[in-house]
């Protein structure tokens, strides 16, 4: 699999997140000193073209030192779970009030709910990964 990275130059990337359909959704990839960060993560299911960017830059998993989120959508933050568990040395960083989401997966979900109603929702389950 390859990212097919987008070079804004500078050190910064974007890639296709998957996410519904090509081209809706995207991830940044920030490198600097051999180090990255990653901004957003789309759902669960963006890990190998994570991976993939990384590889294409000549990094590996333990480089990754941060996962940003810039808000708590499931299109934005749905995948940081599978993220953390592939970067052993990354921090996540988030708005103090979307922790609270990111430490109990369960009040994301409730969050979903509550925007899109159950059934919806029902429909939107693979995309969180928990």
């Amino acid at each position: 699999m390859t990212a097919q990275l987008i070079d804004y130059h500078n050190g910064i990337f974007a890639f296709d997140a998957g996410y519904l359909r090509p081209q809706l959704a995207a991830i940044h990839l920030i490198e600097s000193a051999g180090r990255a960060a990653f901004v957003d993560t789309a759902n669960f299911q963006v890990l190998p073209a994570a991976l993939a960017a990384l590889t294409e830059r000549g990094l590996g998993p333990d480089a990754v030192d941060y996962v940003i989120l810039t808000h708590i959508h499931l299109d934005h933050a749905g995948g940081a779970g599978v993220m953390m568990d592939a970067f052993p040395n990354a921090k996540l960083v988030v708005h103090p009030r979307g922790a609270r989401h990111m430490i109990e997966p369960a009040k994301l979900w409730a969050g979903v709910e509550a925007v899109y109603g159950k059934e919806r929702a029902a429909r939107m389950d693979d995309q969180l990964g928990v």
